[in-house]
């Protein structure tokens, strides 16, 4: 399928602090073996996974006017990922995420989001999307725009372009977006939360039927990412469960991205739900063998031979 995919959402710069034994106590310190500098944020994830793909891929965001902002369009453009739509605020800086990595445990990440705050969503030409493809938001939550007027305005000139949707979001504490998907879901043809979203989402620990109760709301197809135990999913026609590639992880950061990158890629080759399914959780599975968001993730032949060699095993 020809065309163009739109990545709205967060870019920032990730600092990512490598495995350290413990997280330290109040007024007490930890030594990591190395903190560093890379591209990040949930659109730029993604949008990097389907260009290396081999995707043509726009990415819809904002940076500051600062080191790091040069820093982050420089690795994009490097990418081949079309910046046109990636604006350049001089009012606020870059954002940053800072990743923390602890043995044994899942990550840390604590965000300032900076320049994804900004008005940018306002100053997106609609028009582009008559040349859509695919449109998806990514990290939705996590930033003050795009807000659900910006999104919901955007999916639903998506629809009309005939575009594939996607949505992930990102669920802060203490933060209710279900008013929000309410409106949004009908508008999405695939919802992608990770089991601890699901589950702040709804109050429901099996992800099955977390999966279930979200899809009731509208979307065409949820599917609940949970690490390396794999994936669940929902649509109009039923449920299931897949497994996991078996990998030596180091880094889970940025799988979800990764795999909403594979998903979006597969649906644009005409693949099945058990194809996209696979080529979804390999991206995901892939990016945990490296550090950071984007070393891991692989180039087409990288992709299939992955594929080659991949069996699902059922969750259950």
């Amino acid at each position: 399928m020809s065309g163009k995919i739109f990545c709205f959402g967060a870019v920032v710069a990730d600092l990512i602090a490598r495995e350290i034994p413990r997280l330290p106590d109040g007024g007490d310190s930890a030594r990591t073996p190395a903190v560093s500098l890379a591209l990040g944020g949930c659109a730029a994830n993604a949008a990097t996974g389907l260009a290396r793909l081999g995707q043509p891929v726009l990415l819809c965001g904002a940076v500051g006017d600062d080191d790091l902002g040069n820093f982050v369009r420089r690795e994009l453009s490097n990418e081949g990922i079309d910046l046109h739509n990636l604006r350049v605020e001089s009012q606020s800086p870059t954002g940053v995420s800072f990743v923390i990595n602890v043995e044994g445990q899942d990550r840390r990440f604590i965000s300032a989001t900076g320049a994804n705050d900004e008005a940018w969503p306002e100053r997106f030409d609609i028009d582009q999307l008559k040349a859509a493809t695919a449109v998806s938001f990514h990290g939705y939550g996590l930033a003050k725009r795009p807000n659900v007027e910006d999104v919901e305005s955007i999916l639903q000139s998506s629809r009309k372009a005939g575009a594939t949707t996607v949505l992930d979001v990102i669920v802060i504490p203490g933060e209710d977006l279900l008013p929000d998907l309410e409106r949004l879901l009908p508008l999405v043809d695939v919802f992608l939360p990770n089991d601890d979203e699901a589950r702040r989402l709804t109050g429901v620990d099996d992800p099955q039927k977390a999966a279930l109760q979200l899809q009731s709301l509208g979307a065409q197809t949820v599917v609940v990412t949970c690490g390396e135990r794999g994936a669940v999913w929902a649509d109009t026609e039923g449920c299931g469960e897949i497994g996991a590639p078996q990998v030596d992880e180091i880094d889970g950061t940025g799988c979800g991205d990764a795999f909403a990158a594979g998903w979006i890629d597969a649906t644009l080759r005409g693949a099945d739900l058990e194809q996209r399914l696979l080529c979804a959780c390999a991206m995901g599975a892939l990016t945990a063998t490296a550090e950071g968001a984007i070393d891991g993730l692989p180039d087409r032949a990288g992709l299939e031979d992955m594929l080659r060699n991949l069996r699902p095993v059922s969750l259950g």
